[in-house]
C-alpha cells in the first residue's frame, strides 16, 4: 500500500472515530431530552418536533459520513489483510465484477490474484514439462535435446536482457 493509500486509510479511520463519536453524542442528547420530557409529563410530540428541525439534518449528515468512513476503513483493512491468493477465487470475483460494475470499483479480483511466476520459475516449469514429455515417450531424444538447447539459449538471452536493462534505463 502506497503512502497515499496509507494516509487515506488513516483519514477514514479518524473520520469514522470522530463521526461515530459525534453521532453517539447527538443520539444521547436526543435520548436525554426525550427521557426528561417523559419524566416531566411534557407531550413527546412537541419535544420531537422541536428536536427534528435543527438536529435531523445533523443526524443525517453524521450517518452518511459514518457510513462512508466505515466502508473506507473496512476496505482499507481488507487491502492490508492477508488474503489467500487463488486463481479460482480470482475468476469468481472477475465474474462478479463483470456482472455488477459497482463491485469492479473495489478491485477485489486483483487482490486475490496469484503472483506472476518469475522468469526462473517459468524456466523451471518449462524444463520439468519437457522432461515429463521425454520420460512419457511423447518426444524422442533428438527433439528433447533440441528443445533443451532452445530453452537454455532462451534463458541465457533473458539473462543478457536483464543485465542490460538497468544500464539502458540509466542511460535514458
Amino acid at each position: 500500500m502506497g503512502r497515499s493509500g496509507k494516509s487515506l486509510f488513516v483519514a477514514s479511520l479518524l473520520g469514522l472515530l470522530v463521526s461515530g463519536a459525534l453521532l453517539i453524542v447527538v443520539l444521547g442528547y436526543f435520548a436525554v431530552v426525550i427521557y426528561s420530557a417523559l419524566r416531566t409529563g411534557t407531550p413527546i410530540v412537541g419535544v420531537l418536533l422541536d428536536l427534528a428541525f435543527p438536529y435531523l439534518a445533523i443526524v443525517g449528515v453524521l450517518v452518511v459520513v459514518t457510513t462512508v468512513t466505515a466502508v473506507g476503513s473496512v476496505l482499507g483493512l481488507l487491502r492490508r489483510a492477508s488474503i489467500p491468493r487463488s486463481a479460482r477465487l480470482q475468476s469468481v470475483l472477475e465474474r462478479a465484477e463483470r456482472r455488477h460494475p459497482i463491485v469492479e470499483a473495489f478491485g477485489l479480483s486483483g487482490l486475490v490474484a496469484p503472483p506472476e511466476p518469475s522468469a526462473e520459475e517459468r524456466a523451471e516449469e518449462a524444463l520439468a514439462a519437457l522432461k515429463r514429455r521425454y520420460v512419457a515417450g511423447e518426444i524422442d531424444e533428438e527433439t528433447f535435446e533440441r528443445k533443451l538447447d532452445r530453452l537454455v539459449s532462451n534463458d541465457s538471452l533473458d539473462d543478457a536482457r536483464a543485465a542490460h536493462e538497468p544500464e539502458a534505463t540509466l542511460e535514458h
